[in-house]
């Protein structure tokens, strides 16, 4: 072959190159715009998104708090919607990260106290309430909580080293009198979605509030700085008495009593109940109050008791409180962390998985469960839970594993972790054992069929009866 002709294939092999080089370069250059557009820009617009809602939901807790004080002070059921968390905008060639939920929540409770000083028994009176905290799970904004308390409602930033930004002012103290609405029942949801807190008063009337005049102690999470300079407080009057440290703490933060001096004709007590009506006192227009100086707990009424599930049985071979005696004959899938469903409202949840069956086509779930000493009269069950890839059902069955009937066959759908109430039906004779008690299966729902083909998961936190 001639020195012309190899050149010439040289030549041509360098111009059958080029075209591939300038395709790698304009691929990089193309990584090179994404990479940043997902560092730089895909924050700065869900930042956006966030610092919307951030906005919404500051307006729906100003409105929760409007709700609260007019549900007591007009004796009439508020309703207020509170949306917890947001959603990014779909993206195609960018990656979001998980949508932010948020949580709203009742703390523990801790005592109103009003007291004439006398030293006898009928000289105090105690009125449990709550403070509610709503957290923001945000990841470009900051996530300092928001909280009502003592009617006042505030952000607060003293965890990352900044204080508190009062939103709406205090309404204990109006030209010398004192008006306090005490806050009950235990609450907690949490999501991306709404939520509607019923907030209903109390209704029955029956104690009295001493006669003479009071000193009226309430918690609060705001120091004495807090509550001089950062609220219109009337702190040179005479009704203002101080702040004193209790010596408990919400959140590593300090609880405090605030102190004011009134007398019964210038005090006025509501308690307001979250979903239900609360078990403790409201006054009326002769300064009576009502309830028996308990909080509402978890809002269930008085006269009422619950009972946490007691055994469970699933695919394993383990000890107590594994119980492979209680039905279903055959369980299927695994749970993991019961004793978490025994204690209400810890922020943790129980895992019941699926497994596969028939070599692997498809996933089954079906584990049983009971609940022993269960008394006689109408049963709620009551479920905390989460479903985020498929839908389960709780089937009451008797101690055979044998379904009641049709009726007793409770779904759980929803992809959001909420709280699901049943009333057990039809007839107790029917799903109450004569040694009190209750069987349940929780398995994965029958409409799937044998297309389920995918490892689903039912998160719950916890699983009570109430028996009335």
């Amino acid at each position: 072959m001639s020195r012309q002709l190899i050149d010439k294939l040289r030549i041509d092999d360098n111009r059958a190159v080029a075209p591939v080089i300038g395709v790698v370069i304009l691929f990089g250059f193309l990584i090179l715009a994404l990479s940043l557009y997902q560092v730089e820009i895909v924050p700065q617009q869900n930042a956006e998104t966030e610092f919307q809602h951030s906005g919404e939901v500051r307006n729906d807790l100003v409105e929760l708090r409007a709700g609260i004080l007019q549900a007591g002070s007009i004796d009439q059921p508020q309703y207020q919607t509170v949306q917890l968390g947001t959603a990014y905008s779909t993206r195609t060639f960018t990656i979001n990260p998980p949508s932010p939920a948020g949580t709203i929540r009742t703390t523990d409770p801790y005592p109103i106290t009003i007291s004439n000083n006398s030293g006898t028994p009928e000289g105090t009176i105690t009125i449990p309430t709550r403070f509610i905290e709503y957290q923001p799970g945000y990841n470009e904004l900051d996530r300092s909580p928001t909280w009502y308390d003592a009617s006042v409602l505030y952000l607060d930033a003293r965890d990352d080293g900044g204080g508190i930004a009062v939103i709406e002012d205090q309404a204990l103290v109006d030209n010398g009198e004192v008006q306090i609405t005490a806050l009950q029942n235990e609450f907690r949801r949490s999501g991306t979605g709404q939520v509607t807190l019923e907030l209903r008063p109390a209704e029955n009337v029956t104690g009295k509030i001493p006669e003479g005049d009071l000193t009226v102690t309430v918690p609060t999470r705001l120091s004495e700085d807090d509550w001089e300079a950062k609220t219109n407080l009337p702190t040179d009057s005479d009704v203002y008495d101080g702040v004193t440290d209790t010596g408990a703490d919400i959140n590593n933060m300090n609880v405090y009593n605030l102190t004011l001096n009134t007398t019964v004709n210038n005090l006025t007590v509501d308690t307001v109940g979250i979903q239900e009506a609360p078990e403790d006192p409201n006054q009326n227009s002769d300064a009576s109050i009502s309830g028996d100086g308990t909080d509402g707990g978890d809002g269930t009424d008085g006269g009422s008791t619950q009972a946490f599930v007691s055994e469970y049985n699933d695919n394993s071979a383990g000890g107590s409180p594994q119980n492979d005696s209680i039905p279903p004959a055959s369980p299927m899938g695994s749970l993991t962390d019961f004793s978490v469903m025994q204690e209400k409202n810890d922020g943790q949840s129980a895992r019941l998985d699926e497994s596969a069956q028939d070599r692997g086509k498809r996933y089954r779930l079906e584990n049983g469960f009971v609940f022993r000493d269960i008394t006689a009269g109408s049963h709620t069950l009551s479920i905390n839970y989460q479903a985020p890839g498929e839908t389960f059902d709780v089937v009451v069955v008797d101690s055979n594993g044998a379904e009641i009937d049709s009726s007793t066959t409770y779904t759980l759908d929803s992809s959001i972790k909420t709280t699901t109430n049943f009333q057990l039906s039809p007839s107790e004779s029917q799903y109450l054992d004569t040694n009190g008690e209750i069987y349940l299966v929780i398995k994965d729902n029958s409409r799937s069929g044998s297309s389920d083909q995918t490892l689903d998961s039912l998160f719950v936190d916890w699983m009570e009866i109430t028996v009335q």
